[in-house]
């Protein structure tokens, strides 16, 4: 069993699928063997209009907030949770909104740990 804690110091909203996203990057960054990573954000509605990454006056006001995780290569979801009034059709639409922002969040994912490793790879290349 491994725990992970994250210390949220100032927030503006999104902390838990921050927190989520960020998690599985340091473990990803620890060696720990995954069977993918893991992204999150939320979709809220806010004046009946859906919105990705609410802030926190957002999520606070809002008539519905939808947490969303995912596996993207797996194509898993790994959370999902509505509070609040969405329609079906909202909940559809947020439901895709959501796995489109995680795929640009898992591509930042990726692309932070090849740059770390890139990184380490040069310096050691170089005698560093």
């Amino acid at each position: 069993v491994i725990d992970v804690y994250a210390e949220v110091l100032e927030a503006d909203g999104g902390t838990r699928t921050a927190s989520i996203t960020a998690a599985s990057v340091a473990l990803a960054d620890a060696g720990i063997p995954l069977r993918d990573l893991v992204a999150a954000i939320a979709v809220g509605k806010v004046e009946n209009t859906l919105v990705v990454d609410l802030n926190g006056i957002e999520d606070q006001y809002g008539e519905g907030d939808m947490p969303v995780a995912m596996m993207p290569k797996l194509g898993y979801i790994t959370l999902l949770q509505a509070d609040g009034s969405f329609t079906p059709e909202e909940f559809e639409r947020g439901l895709a909104m959501a796995r489109q922002a995680i795929y640009r969040l898992y591509e930042g994912q990726k692309k932070a740990l090849r740059r770390k490793y890139l990184e380490i790879a040069k310096e050691v290349s170089e005698g560093g």
